[in-house]
């Protein structure tokens, strides 16, 4: 089994949330996560079954839109804290 897909979505995912933790920017930390979902994503689409190890679980189709779907819903609410919807 391929694990280097799944370390890659872990690693970035682990990257944004330690960023959070450690006191960095959550918008920058949320960016990250999100990034790396989608790289998840584009690497299910691109590479075969067999090669995307644990990032297959269900279809190839599936995946990729799960991913790239939670992958822009982080990386838009992400950079949403980014507004001054209010001057408090």
């Amino acid at each position: 089994m391929a694990w280097g897909p799944y370390l890659l979505v872990v690693v970035g995912a682990a990257v944004g949330l330690g960023m959070i933790g450690f006191g960095g920017s959550p918008w920058v930390g949320g960016v990250i996560m999100g990034a790396a979902l989608l790289v998840g994503s584009l690497t299910r689409l691109v590479v075969s079954d067999e090669r995307a190890g644990s990032l297959a679980i269900r279809s190839k189709k599936t995946d990729v839109v799960v991913f790239a779907v939670i992958g822009l819903a982080l990386v838009g609410g992400s950079l949403s804290l980014l507004l001054r919807l209010h001057n408090t």
